[in-house]
């Protein structure tokens, strides 16, 4: 029985080949979509769970807040906290501090070689048992209890010293004065790429204390991560209470001011958490759960094309079905049999699907932003995913035309009245309309990703980043005596036209500058507890970045470095700034006395507001200090001209200069756009699944469109007879799908303005709603509709009436 199922299906898919395709292709693409989606969001939802004791891990994070509004929320909390949170609460049973060594990068001196290391983390020895790190050499006995002791990862230790037998080997940290000899005390696997703390070498946190100027009861500088462990079967929610009663006893102690202390699940970081001080740019949970639900909305058009197109073909299989019938098969036979037929087109799809993912998997990989080496065949679950996709999809694109088809009254159908039914055109159409609402939806949403980034990207951000090039500062304790014959030597170059020092740039965001609150003028009556961020600049920084003073004058060669003076110290505000001091306009703040850190400074200068981070974010308040000191960056600015020309002359006389440290260095312009990175990404995948999207509808429009010009093949021939034009027939035949995905696009319409103006209301600097951006998308999905209905009604239209006559 089996075998006579399987011939009588494969006869059938040869017979009606066009639409066996159509099906294959279909179904290929939204389970292919559907599959790397699948695998992208599985992969972002698995962050820390290589870790057993995630679910028992909290970082604490401070929120400042301003009267009873939170103004700011770092990720960062006091080096004490951890240990205060571990004495105090009967929840926690340990804890670990983690200390970023940034500057941005950390240089490693090994014999007479420097290298710059990116993520370097002091960290307690309970850091190793609380992230479930193993050591491949090393025991942790007495493992970080004591100062200058190092661990490497495996990736570090073989790149530094070719071997995994490194325990015994020393490297130094060079500071300004001097350097820290460390000790390898072990090697731990690499950090995997789905935890949001990764790092390539760690040192024992009690370096902190002997080497690096840290206390113990520090509780001025808010720098350090703090991680709890919390004791078994303790639920979070109780955790919150405690740890609410706990902020506020330090509150009470005056211990903290105008903060509270809050935690965090480690799962919950990568998706939700979007702090100040990061360990690393985290994901978006809205933007992964919403192409996750694109991804099904494809995989079920895909589904809705089948069922349209097998039940449209219902009128032709109906004499079949009939007569089988009539020679007594079964209702539950002739299922059978259209399931089998269901299956096979399935099994087909899911072979083709699977080739499509391994086509795609590396462009993919590189647009979505995975990992390196991300697999994909590998996996288990993939394999998993496939079966379960196909199983789902042979049921619901295989129940109804089963029981459609099988449910046909045999008599009904031999005298040819079922052709004069209403019910599956209905049902047709109201597929058709909801496929297209679907695709309408997502390609209105494409263009409104499309504009919104391009909108950013244009924005002014008040920063003139062409033709600079900047470069880290050198290591040693020599590099200031040395930064003014570089800064000469690179402006006799014919093609600099600027040099300048600052402590951070724009584009490497605000973890690479200070923040402080309860900054307020001496002579406020109300004070506030606003976030402030602090950078220091030199003389020439304001000229080289463009960036424009309103009202004041610049830092000069008298000033005094902004944070060695006690008794003068001189600040430069930008327009944020004055607006949270309530200061009316800039000429009014000019030598307008502040309250800093507990003494008193006078405004200087005034700078128009400027994004130090994309305008995707509001303007931050920044108070700029000035230093002369090469302890950061150095900013060149170039006339113009070629940018390897540049590079070289940059790098010749950065080692004429400095021949002891690693040159390292961007160019301005390519480190901000790296902040569009994300958007970028989202509107790639989101793009490509709207382009999949509306294939999969045009393959089914023009399967319906062939289908429908086959039955009405006589009556074309009779029109063209009596005198219809090709035009005429052309609008008969196309105005009843134009109809169709017309009311698509009044359904479609609304729903996707709620959903791109929620969308853009997380932007600062966003796009106007304009006509335009939903009609576009209409109108093109019009002509996306004609082109596939007219691709099979205008060569029947042009077909010799007397062909069409005899056609049965």
């Amino acid at each position: 029985m089996l075998r006579s199922y399987l011939k009588i299906a494969f006869r059938n898919l040869r017979t009606n080949s066009t639409f066996s395709l159509i099906n294959v292709v279909g179904l290929a693409t939204g389970l292919a979509v559907a599959l790397l989606i699948i695998q992208y969001v599985r992969f972002e939802l698995s962050y820390e769970n290589t870790n057993p004791l995630a679910n028992r891990l909290v970082r604490l994070t401070i929120d400042y807040m301003n009267g009873g509004a939170v103004d700011a929320q770092d990720a960062e909390t006091y080096p004490p906290m951890g240990a205060k949170a571990t004495r105090d609460m009967n929840e926690v049973v340990n804890y670990t501090r983690v200390y970023p060594l940034r500057k941005p990068k950390v240089t490693v001196q090994i014999s007479d070689k420097y290298y710059l290391v990116d993520n370097v983390y002091a960290v307690d020895s309970s850091f190793f048992s609380m992230f479930n790190y193993p050591l491949i050499r090393g025991t942790r006995n007495g493992l970080f209890t004591r100062p200058r002791q190092v661990v490497l990862t495996k990736t570090l230790a073989l790149t530094y010293f070719n071997t995994l037998d490194v325990l015994g080997k020393t490297l130094k940290i060079p500071k300004s004065e001097g350097s820290v000899l460390l000790e390898v005390v072990g090697v731990v696997p690499d950090s995997p790429a789905n935890t949001h703390l990764k790092f390539d070498m760690i040192v024992s946190y009690p370096t902190m204390l002997s080497d690096f100027g840290e206390k113990e009861e520090n509780w001025n500088n808010n720098n350090t991560y703090a991680y709890l462990q919390l004791a078994e079967n303790i639920s979070y929610e109780g955790f919150t209470k405690s740890l609410a009663a706990f902020s506020d006893r330090l509150l009470r102690a005056k211990t903290l001011n105008n903060e509270r202390v809050i935690g965090q699940k480690i799962g919950d970081i990568h998706l939700y958490s979007h702090k100040t001080y990061e360990t690393e740019p985290n994901g978006e949970a809205r933007s992964v759960y919403f192409l996750l639900g694109v991804a099904f909305l494809v995989l079920l058009s895909a589904f809705v094309n089948y069922v349209n197109l097998t039940t449209a073909k219902a009128l032709d299989r109906a004499r079949e079905i009939g007569m089988r019938k009539v020679v007594g098969s079964t209702q539950g036979q002739i299922r059978t049999q259209i399931f089998t037929e269901t299956v096979l087109i399935n099994l087909f799809a899911g072979i083709l699907a699977v080739g499509l993912v391994a086509g795609l998997r590396s462009v993919f990989v590189e647009v979505a932003g995975l990992p390196e080496g991300f697999t994909v065949f590998e996996d288990v679950f993939f394999w998993e995913s496939v079966g379960a996709f196909l199983l789902l999809s042979i049921c619901l694109s295989g129940f109804y035309p089963a029981f459609v088809l099988s449910s046909f009254d045999p008599i009904t159908v031999l005298k040819g009245n079922f052709s004069r039914s209403t019910k599956g055109t209905f049902l047709r159409k109201s597929l058709v309309v909801f496929q297209f609402t679907i695709t309408l939806i997502l390609l209105v949403q494409t263009f409104a990703v499309y504009q919104q980034v391009n909108f950013l990207r244009e924005q002014n951000v008040g920063v003139n980043m062409e033709h600079t090039l900047v470069v880290t500062a050198p290591v040693g304790n020599n590099a200031q005596q040395d930064y003014g014959a570089f800064r000469q030597m690179l402006l006799d170059q014919s093609q600099v036209k600027a040099v300048s020092l600052s402590g951070t740039v724009p584009g490497l965001g605000s973890v690479q500058m200070a923040t402080t609150t309860g900054i307020n003028l001496s002579d406020a009556v109300k004070k506030t507890f606003y976030n402030y961020y602090l950078t220091k600049i030199d003389t020439s920084f304001i000229d080289l970045m463009g960036i424009k003073l309103l009202a004041g004058k610049n830092f000069d060669a008298t000033t005094r470095p902004g944070f060695s003076d006690t008794t003068n110290r001189q600040l430069i505000v930008n327009e944020e700034t004055l607006r949270l001091w309530g200061i009316p306009t800039p000429a009014e703040a000019i030598g307008r006395r502040v309250d800093f850190w507990g003494r008193q400074a006078t405004i200087r200068g005034v700078v128009k507001n400027y994004h130090y981070e994309s305008p995707k974010a509001a303007y931050i308040p920044i108070i700029h200090m000035y230093s002369p000191n090469f302890d950061s960056f150095a900013s060149v600015k170039f006339v113009g001209g070629n940018a390897e020309e540049q590079l070289a002359t940059l790098k010749k006389v950065y080692k004429a200069n400095f021949p002891y440290s690693p040159f390292s260095y961007f160019f301005m312009d390519s480190e901000y756009d790296k902040q569009y990175k994300a958007d970028d990404r989202f509107q790639q995948v989101f793009g490509a699944l709207t382009g999949f999207a509306i294939l999969i509808s045009c393959l089914g429009l023009f399967g319906l469109a062939t289908f429908t010009v086959s039955k009405r093949t006589k009556e074309i021939g009779i029109r063209k007879v009596i005198g219809a034009s090709t035009t005429n027939l052309l609008i008969l035949l196309s105005t009843d799908f134009i109809r169709t995905v017309l009311l698509s696009i009044l359904i479609g319409l609304p729903i996707t303005y709620f959903l791109v103006k929620n969308w853009l209301a997380t932007y600062a600097a966003r796009i106007e709603l304009g006509w335009w951006l939903f009609a576009a998308p209409a109108l093109l999905v019009l002509l996306l509709v004609a082109i596939s209905v007219s691709s099979k009604t205008i060569t029947t239209a042009l077909m010799n009436p007397v062909k069409s006559l005899r056609s049965e």
